[in-house]
């Protein structure tokens, strides 16, 4: 098999790439419509990692009959993996369980006891996975999106903790290009920066330096990630700083525009994520699971299906 690295040169040479990206960036839109608390939590890229790196360790312990995770355990592979500091780390546990992001394990353990990934949370894991597999399909034709929705609760728990090893270890997906990073280090970052990429016309910004996009103004780009306007201006100002984008004309009064250089940071990141989760779906197809690993109710089959009709915790 190719390297990852070779992997995402082939992806990113593949006429139908840009494409596919704009899609993508459109299906995390459209999962943020539908459960916003949920997707504004790991909206930015310190949350995505931990969260990542916590919900590996979830099903990895429910392998062997270890159900859910302590805060603690929580504060330690934020630490282990220098994601955060143990303040920060402290903080987003307190601030999941809240808003029900996580639950405990044993109702009214409160934040003391061990607590296990809600079933909307489980269910927004799945539709990000599908999404992401229905990209890679759309390259090679293949029925990954189909097998997971399939099979979705026992493949989940393989498929996980090796997507998580792969991001957790891999220096682009840690430390993207300094245009995207803007938006990713900060609150809802990725959000607008999905909306910005979708904003753009596939079929005619291939050879532009400068891609028009159909934003025009920043209270109406922030509005429906209930960010405020002020919020959504920093981000953009440090953008605009860069290079990354810029005005066509009046600021506010005219379409943004996104440079080259940005998107192809955002297509580069987009297209190692995907090598390493079409790496880590390989290794999932080639490993059997313990059947006690699907012993916790949420991560059942039927589960996971209920808690799509009701997504917002």
């Amino acid at each position: 098999m190719p390297t990852l690295d070779a992997r995402v040169a082939d992806m990113l040479a593949d006429p139908r790439f840009a494409g596919l990206v704009h899609r993508l960036a459109g299906g995390f839109l459209e999962v943020q419509n539908v459960a916003p608390r949920l997707v504004s939590q790991f909206a930015a890229q310190q949350r995505c990692l931990i969260s990542h790196a916590v919900l590996g360790a979830y099903f990895r312990g429910l392998r062997s009959g270890k159900p859910g995770f302590t805060q603690r355990d929580f504060v330690d592979l934020a630490l282990d993996h220098g994601l955060s500091s143990r303040n920060t780390a402290a903080a987003f546990f307190a601030e999941a369980l809240h808003y029900g992001i996580i639950q405990p394990v044993r109702p009214g353990s409160g934040r003391g006891g061990p607590a296990e990934p809600a079933a909307a949370t489980l269910w927004g894991l799945s539709e990000w996975y599908k999404l992401h597999l229905s990209a890679i399909d759309g390259l090679d034709g293949g029925d990954r999106a189909t097998r997971l929705q399939a099979d979705g609760a026992t493949l989940l728990a393989r498929l996980q903790p090796a997507v998580a090893e792969r991001f957790l270890a891999n220096a682009v997906i840690r430390t993207p290009p300094a245009t995207y990073r803007i938006f990713a280090s900060v609150d809802e970052g990725s959000s607008l920066m999905d909306r910005l990429i979708t904003g753009v016309d596939v079929a005619t910004a291939r050879d532009e330096e400068r891609a028009l996009t159909d934003v025009t103004s920043v209270s109406a780009l922030a509005r429906p990630f209930n960010i405020s306007r002020t919020h959504a201006g920093r981000i953009l100002a440090a953008a605009i700083e860069s290079g990354a984008i810029g005005w066509s004309g009046l600021p506010g009064r005219s379409r943004l525009w996104l440079s080259r250089a940005f998107r192809e940071d955002f297509a580069r990141v987009q297209a190692t994520k995907l090598a390493a989760i079409e790496a880590a779906f390989r290794e999932a197809t080639e490993t059997q699971i313990e059947p006690r690993a699907m012993a916790h109710p949420n991560i059942t089959a039927t589960g996971m299906a209920d808690c799509s009709a009701h997504p917002r915790p």
